[in-house]
């Protein structure tokens, strides 16, 4: 059995695109169409038996026409060779309202063979291959809990909490009733506890969310735990091994998160982006389980910092660190630093002409370091004036040679102003 997992492919993310002359449409979402044409032909090149997307189709739940037609042109190859495809719901695809269709329901009443998950679900997915067991936990919808009274009035960590344990119950209860002999598969949207974020999740993640651990997904007989929500590959199961792009055997069943087709924004920057073909294959009476990353035709994000606080030239050092970069077709962002009195040294435009070759220039980031200013003369009413001027004089090199005249002629002044001021009184 030969499964093609992907997940959060956010059609619709248009940051730094721009149209496109030919086609009409924004360049990022030619990206990410790419990404999704390549992953599509890969799996039909590799002779997969299952196309499984587990969650966030668009970066939002009311995609557009223009969005929904590209997803449905890049799926199509898929269902024209009569592969089963299985989506179930993420957290972008659901609508805030209760009752309200998904982004991504409509999928299921396009020609072949489209299953669409929006609540926790027990199926057999008929294959080339044979039946492929199937437990489909999509993102926990709180409108469908809210709307039903003994639940309004709970928090948000007592609705976590009855989530969490709503979601590990079903998953016990449907994994006793399938047959340990066949390929079986949990697909979900949510977070696992421990799972290395992606920077675009640290900020985006839901409050009181739900997390489960791995040994909650795994009961036999599941062979593998295919997972959306975090944009990074990663094997949650314990033991696992590092990330790789070779294939990679599990001991015990993978808990993987596949990463997404594109990046979504500068978090993302150095984030490797592809999905995962997956086999579940009987040896000798045991299922074993492998799997393989495979890098899509991302667009690179590149983020270039510099420091040039101590160098004479600044801007030659900024653009030292640009060309230590292949910035061509790329999203860059360069970020330097300075001093204060190095600000009129840096020749903006030298820099932009570097970065010409990049596909987008994101930003160009000054942080400035105000000069340390020396303390001024500490003066209080009890001080001297002659006490003050030395003090003066001493933070000011250029008036070293005359100090002695200086003071000289200060006293002077102080003796004519006492002098006039007694005899105004």
């Amino acid at each position: 059995m030969r499964i093609l997992h992907t997940a959060d492919i956010h059609l619709g993310s248009n940051t730094y695109g721009r149209i496109d002359p030919e086609t009409g449409l924004n360049t990022r979402l030619l990206d990410f169409k790419r990404s999704f044409q390549f992953m599509v032909q890969h799996g039909l090149d590799a002779d997969i038996d299952l196309f499984l997307f587990c969650g966030d189709a668009y970066r939002t739940a009311d995609p557009t026409p223009t969005q929904q037609q590209v997803f449905a042109e890049c799926l199509k190859p898929i269902a024209d060779a009569g592969i089963p495809i299985v989506m179930i719901t993420g957290n972008h695809d659901h609508p805030v309202s209760f009752g309200k269709a998904s982004a991504i329901d409509i999928f299921q009443f396009v020609t072949g063979n489209v299953q669409v998950f929006r609540r926790p679900s027990k199926a057999v997915i008929e294959t080339k291959s044979g039946p492929l067991q199937l437990i489909a936990m999509p993102w926990p919808m709180r409108s469908l809990l809210l709307s039903k009274d003994e639940h309004r009035k709970k928090t948000p960590a007592e609705l976590r909490d009855f989530i969490e344990g709503l979601y590990v119950q079903f998953i016990e209860n449907a994994a006793r009733e399938l047959d340990p002999a066949l390929p079986t598969v949990l697909a979900g949207h949510f977070s696992v506890q421990g799972s290395d974020l992606s920077g675009s999740e640290r900020t985006s993640l839901i409050a009181h969310e739900p997390k489960f651990m791995p040994g909650q997904l795994t009961p036999a007989p599941v062979d593998y735990v295919a997972l959306g929500h975090i944009h990074r590959f990663q094997n949650r199961a314990p033991g696992a091994v590092p990330e790789a792009s070779e294939v990679i055997h599990a001991e015990a069943p993978p808990v993987v998160y596949c990463s997404s087709i594109e990046r979504i924004s500068f978090k993302e920057w150095d984030d490797r982006k592809g999905f995962l073909i997956v086999d579940i294959n009987t040896e000798n009476g045991e299922k074993k389980t492998s799997y393989r990353f495979i890098d899509t035709p991302a667009r690179r994000f590149i983020a270039i910092s510099a420091d040039a606080r101590e160098n004479p030239a600044p801007t030659e050092h900024i653009l030292q660190k640009i060309a230590q970069e292949d910035v061509e077709d790329a999203i860059v962002r360069v970020r330097y630093r300075i001093d204060e009195n190095q600000v009129g040294l840096v020749d903006t435009p030298r820099i932009r002409e570097a970065l010409k070759p990049a596909f987008c220039i994101a930003a160009i980031e000054r942080t400035v370091d105000p000069v340390e200013r020396q303390r001024r003369t500490s003066v209080r009413r009890d001080t001297s004036l002659k006490e003050a001027m030395t003090q003066y004089i001493a933070q000011r090199d250029d008036l070293a040679t005359i100090q002695d005249d200086l003071i000289a002629a200060a006293l002077e002044l102080e003796a004519v102003y006492e002098a006039k001021r007694r005899e105004e009184e």
